[in-house]
């Protein structure tokens, strides 16, 4: 069974992250595992550090696009846009350490919090992170990943506390390695919003006949700016994100088992079953039948 990301009508992943008490998680994947062959774009409220194990893997943070080798890592700060996907179609495996800010912080007045957390996770100017090994402060806190991850996998005596005190160290050298790059670092784009809108217009609205009239009217803007951030930041035309969705939205459908073709790609918004085959052969290489088929024997 493939993996797949729990993520809701505007982006946002729904999937907790560990949980209240101790609200951190670590992963090993790859991004084969994943149920289109890549990372589907979402964004939460907790950092998000990647270390390349193996391959290499092109990682997307709002519309900035890092080529990511193996022992390299990547920082995605909170509330960003980010996906990824195989460089070149080679797979790629990778670690990841996923936690909620108040791990470091403790509580909403802490000097902490104020000092050295909000000025990063609340930065308009700071979005995304490359970490490369060759660099001593970079591979420190690459370090303190394996070690933090180690720890919550193993899960020895007083790990929570081990976990808090290197996520602390770690949080210290990525605030000091910020202080050095000001001015350096990709910055969150001007686009995020708008493309948070328009993707939940889409969201809400794509069983229905959808242009990109429709979509340039529902988030103020002329339809040629909405092509050129979408481009710029999903890497595909709107038109092509809308029926990549509506395919991921036919799926279950189709596991369901009670519908017929028809019916599903009605029920999706494509004009006729034709059409729906044949953009569903394009993205999972077989057609709906045979998906549904495959899906029996499993």
């Amino acid at each position: 069974m493939k993996k797949k990301l729990k993520i809701g009508e505007n982006l946002f992943e729904e999937t907790p992250h560990g949980n209240y008490g101790f609200p951190l998680e670590t992963s090993y994947d790859s991004l084969s595992m994943f149920e289109h062959g890549f990372l589907d774009c979402h964004w939460h409220p907790e950092f998000e550090f990647s270390v390349i194990l193996d391959g290499m893997m092109e990682y997307q943070v709002n519309d900035t696009v890092y080529t990511a080798k193996k022992g390299c890592g990547i920082f995605a700060n909170s509330n960003s846009l980010h996906t990824a996907r195989a460089y070149k179609g080679q797979d790629c495996s990778y670690f990841a350490v996923i936690f909620h800010p108040v791990l470091i912080f403790g509580h909403e007045t802490s000097a902490i919090k104020n000092i050295y957390v909000d000025p990063i996770a609340q930065s308009p100017q700071f979005s995304s992170l490359y970490l490369n090994p060759e660099n001593d402060r970079q591979k420190q806190i690459i370090n303190f990943l394996w070690d933090i991850s180690n720890l919550h996998q193993e899960r020895p005596t007083c790990y929570e506390l081990q976990i808090k005190s290197k996520l602390c160290e770690l949080w210290a050298a990525l605030y000091q390695e910020i202080q050095l790059m000001q001015g350096k670092s990709p910055s969150s784009s001007k686009g995020v919003p708008r493309l948070k809108e328009a993707l939940n217009y889409i969201h809400s609205n794509y069983r229905e006949n959808l242009t990109l009239e429709d979509i340039a009217a529902a988030c103020n803007i002329s339809k040629s700016e909405v092509c050129r951030f979408f481009k710029r930041m999903m890497r595909q035309t709107c038109f092509e994100y809308l029926l990549r969705y509506r395919i991921q939205k036919s799926i279950p459908l189709l596991l369901g088992n009670v519908q017929n073709i028809t019916e599903i790609s009605e029920a999706v918004g494509f004009s006729n079953s034709s059409y729906y085959a044949e953009i569903f052969r394009r993205y999972m290489l077989c057609s709906p039948t045979e998906y549904r088929k495959k899906s029996m024997y499993q």
